[in-house]
Order: structure tokens, then sequence, then C-alpha cells
């Protein structure tokens, strides 16, 4: 068989393949041995090999993996994208309804702007006009834009409300079991839950608070003027006027304090309450000692030094504790 595949001429072999694929009988009959139907296979094989091109076969298969690999990374990439794009949409989701509660809105229109000072301190100008400035943990539901023929708000927390004068549009307030109803007014409502009272004081301009539930104890109703206090009880429900006799009541906002023969106890849960901070004194006695000092926005670290040197004692801090000891 190997001698006569060696005789075959090239054109012949043209002849053998239009017979094996085109089934031409012409062919085989006039010039294709009788051995080479017998081993048709081999002529078979022979033209395929003839036929295949390497190169371009290589090329082939280069592509394909490409295009497979192309594929994967356009659907990885793709699949990254949409977790990517899932997080981002997510994070505004959750952005917004961390927005929203701390302030819903009640009309179609935002406010005029949110600012947050170093203190964490928030101030919004309403659509009014109004500013009020928030304490840490407090949370504000207003409208994007206030309609009919007053302005309300509600609030749980502390703030400080400089209400834009406008006698056609009272200004409603909702704080704990209180209503508070101003025209032009700056005043400080401390109403946070879970605390036994509701505090209303007037900085300037006049201020009625009124009982959200109506009881027969004391008075259902209270006019403040300015410097006056204005305090509603939780259990017992009871709504008194007095004085206002504590000057820090805004040191929160200013960070001033004014301390004229206080009690260091006093000092401490003042500083305690406006720095959020843990401060207390290793011995007891400690407290009955007085201080008089005035300092205006100054840091936490400088007043306790005061005290400090004005009492000789040592500042201790541990963690996020500051103790205050004796000097050896």
């Amino acid at each position: 068989m190997k001698e006569n595949k060696r005789h075959i001429e090239d054109g012949r072999w043209e002849r053998i393949a239009r017979f094996l694929y085109n089934n031409d009988h012409e062919a085989i009959q006039e010039d294709i041995p009788e051995e080479i139907a017998e081993t048709a296979w081999e002529v078979d094989l022979y033209y395929k090999l003839k036929q295949f091109d390497a190169d371009k076969a290589l090329k082939e298969v280069r592509k394909k993996i490409y295009n497979r690999k192309l594929s994967l990374i356009v659907f990885h990439g793709r699949r990254s994208f949409l977790k990517i794009a899932a997080v981002v949409v997510f994070a505004m989701l959750l952005a917004s309804a961390g927005f929203l509660v701390g302030s819903r809105y009640w009309g179609g229109e935002k406010p005029a702007g949110v600012v947050v000072d170093q203190y964490g301190i928030s101030k919004i100008t309403l659509a009014d006009g109004s500013v009020v400035t928030l304490n840490r943990d407090t949370r504000i539901d207003y409208p994007g834009k206030f309609r009919g023929d007053v302005r309300e708000v509600k609030i749980e927390g502390e703030a400080f409300f400089e209400v834009k004068p406008d006698p056609s549009r009272p200004f409603i307030i909702h704080a704990g079991g209180t209503t508070i109803r101003v025209l032009g007014t700056s005043f400080n409502v401390s109403a946070y839950p879970g605390r036994e009272k509701v505090e209303v004081v007037v900085q300037t301009g006049k201020v009625q608070v009124t009982k959200t539930r109506a009881v027969m104890k004391g008075h259902d109703a209270v006019i403040l003027d300015p410097g006056d206090k204005g305090v509603f009880i939780n259990e017992s429900q009871e709504l008194m006027k007095s004085k206002n006799d504590n000057p820090n009541f805004l040191s929160w906002r200013t960070r001033d304090f004014t301390f004229n023969k206080t009690s260091l106890n006093d000092v401490i849960q003042q500083l305690n309450n406006v720095y959020r901070v843990q401060i207390r004194m290793e011995n007891p006695e400690t407290g009955n000692l007085f201080l008089t000092a005035r300092f205006e926005d100054r840091s936490l670290d400088f007043i306790l030094k005061v005290i400090a040197l004005t009492h000789h004692l040592n500042v201790k801090k541990e963690d996020d504790c500051y103790i205050l000891q004796k000097s050896s």
C-alpha cells in the first residue's frame, strides 16, 4: 500500500478526493486503483490533513479562548459594577432614610440649609427663615414648606429656636407633653424622651407653653417672658413657671460657662452633659468644693486644668473617663 501511494500523482489525489467527498464514481472508474478503495480511510485522512491549515486553526482557537475570557471579564465586570451600584444605591437610601428620621418633610420643598459645626451640632434654616440649632441626639420633624395659617414642628431632644416674626402665622412646637406657641422670639427647649421633665427657657420675646393633655393639676398654660423658665413634669403632669437661675442653659450651644460659687458636683454634671464625657472624682468629698470662674468657648482639657490648679488636684485620664484626684 505504501508503494502504491508513492506512485499516485497529486492530480490523482484530487480525483480521489472527489470520489470520497462527492461520490464521483466516474473518477474512481477512470484512474483510481482498486487498492485505493480498500484503504479509502487513509486517503480521507490524507486529504483532510492536506486541507487543514494549522496556523489558521491556532488563530481560531486563540480567538475563541480570548472571546470566552473577554465574556467572562465582561460578565464579572458587569456583576461587580452591579454590586457597586447596589451598594451605592443602598448607601444613598440609607443616608436619605437617616436624614428623614431627623427631619421629615411635610411639604414638597427642601429647607434652606443644614450646617453641622465642629461640635456635631446642627443648625437648620427652615422655609420661613427661622433658624433652629439642634443639640446632639435630637430629632426634629418639620415641613419643607409651611402651609396654612400656622408654622408647626415637632422635636425630641434639645434645640434653640430663633423664630422669624410673622403675626399672621404662629410658630407651634410639639415637645414632649407640651405645645409651645410663639410669634417671633428666641428660646431653648429641652425635651429628651425618657427624662422627667420638659424645660423651656426664653431669651427674647414671649412664649406660651400649654399642656398637650388637659388635666386638673396646676396650670394648663403659662406665658413666659425673657428670663422665664417653664417646666413640665411628665409623671405628675404639672406645668410650672419660674425665673431661670441657670446661666449655662445654652452652654451646649455656645461652650460658654459661668460658675459663681458652684459646687464641683454641679460643675462636673454640666461638663458631662455638654461635652458628652464621663468625669468623676476619686474622693466624693471633692464634690463639695466650689468654683467661681467664667469660660468662653474653651476646651474641656483647659477647664479641667483650671479646676485642678484651683483646688490642687490632678487630672487622670483612663480611656474616655477623666478622674479628679487629690495631689499627693
